[in-house]
């Protein structure tokens, strides 16, 4: 038997009913599986060493440069492919939870808006 939610639709898959506490996300994903996971967080590991080596990130993960942050991550959309895929399929929490650079936040950030 389907589900319905009635109100308003305030984002892709969340809708908004009249009272208090009554937002409703609609998530029909399979979840991420554990290769998923593990790809996408070597994929953000990777990128996060490169802009380490790079100076935009500082050897503790704070990050120097957050515009060349953003500019590394939009000129290269096909590179965090993987960490994408897992962010869409509900595993942000996850991936940070294993990669705790500061700058793991924001490019999670940044891949999870296009």
């Amino acid at each position: 038997m389907p589900d319905y939610v009635f109100g308003d639709k305030v984002g892709r898959d969340k809708y908004t009913q009249s009272g208090n506490n009554n937002t409703f996300t609609v998530n029909n994903s399979e979840g991420v599986s554990r290769a998923d996971l593990d790809a996408a967080v070597a994929e953000l590991r990777a990128f996060v060493t490169r802009l380490t080596r790079d100076g935009v990130v500082a050897p503790d993960g704070t990050i120097t440069d957050p515009g060349a942050v953003v500019a590394a991550v939009e000129a290269e959309p096909g590179r965090l492919r993987a960490l994408g895929t897992a962010v869409a399929g509900g595993a942000k929490d996850a991936v940070l939870a294993v990669v705790r650079e500061g700058v793991a936040a924001l490019v999670v950030a940044l891949v999870s808006r296009t």
